[in-house]
């Protein structure tokens, strides 16, 4: 073999996004060329280039991944779904500072490729997305992080807990004190609710604020200079909900649950 696996994949694009369409089973030319929207001239190089080099092998008229195929796709598709995130949004990203994120979510930020940044105007700097709020209107569980006191999330989560969604919340001890002080008797009984789990965090949390809804994902970082900017990464994407919900329970062992 002339070179490596690795490059015989990744120095094509066609290559990369056939092998990464056949990683869910086999399937005939027709369906490859609708999928990836190339032609049999385009494509059939690259399937011939695969099968002599066993990455690919041809069953009838269908194609599919051989088992050293199927290994060396799990080994580079984080890297592809990487590039894919930092490419689709490369200002946020290369802005952000990720060194609070535990190492094992900052391997999986591929998950986020499928989101987009939301970059609120001067006069609606402090308001939530419309996004947000549309989603928490009709999710019956939430679950979320915050480092900071906004009397936005304060409020409607005391709302939604009155109609009976389930919300889970992680916050700095100062965050709690912070509404237990403003809302008073109504941050007493949102405390109480049985539908209600407040988690208490010492220290300092891995992001600025992080809300899973049914259906929705959203993410705050501070920026490489330390600064809460304001920009929001949002996302209805299976794998982005899926990574909040994942480090809201990481927090969570690291969270001392309010009585």
């Amino acid at each position: 073999m002339g070179v490596s696996i690795v490059e015989l994949v990744c120095r094509s694009e066609k290559r990369k996004n056939l092998v990464v369409y056949l990683k869910d089973g086999p399937r005939n030319l027709a369906a490859i060329k609708k999928a990836l929207d190339v032609t049999s001239t385009g494509v059939l190089p690259q399937i011939k280039l695969l099968k002599d080099n066993d990455i690919l092998v041809q069953k009838d008229d269908e194609y599919e991944l051989s088992i050293f195929g199927n290994i060396v796709v799990q080994k580079i598709l984080p890297i592809f779904k990487l590039t894919n995130t930092l490419e689709k949004n490369p200002e946020y990203w290369f802005s952000r500072d990720i060194s609070a994120l535990p190492m094992q979510f900052m391997e999986r930020l591929g998950n986020l490729g499928d989101s987009k940044v939301i970059e609120p105007d001067i006069n609606s700097l402090f308001d939530p997305p419309q996004e947000l709020i549309d989603h928490l209107l009709v999710s019956r569980h939430v679950a979320a992080i915050t480092s900071y006191f906004h009397p936005y999330y304060a409020k409607h989560f005391i709302g939604l807990a009155k109609k009976g969604v389930e919300i889970n919340l992680i916050f700095t001890n100062d965050v709690y004190e912070r509404i237990a002080e403003d809302y008073g008797e109504d941050a007493e009984v949102f405390f109480g609710m049985d539908n209600t789990n407040i988690y208490i965090h010492e220290g300092n949390l891995p992001v600025v604020s992080m809300v899973c809804a049914d259906g929705f994902f959203l993410l705050s970082l501070l920026n490489q200079k330390g600064i809460y900017d304001h920009n929001k990464l949002i996302s209805t994407s299976e794998e982005a909900i899926k990574w909040g919900h994942d480090l809201f329970e990481y927090c969570c062992i690291a969270s001392q649950k309010k009585e």
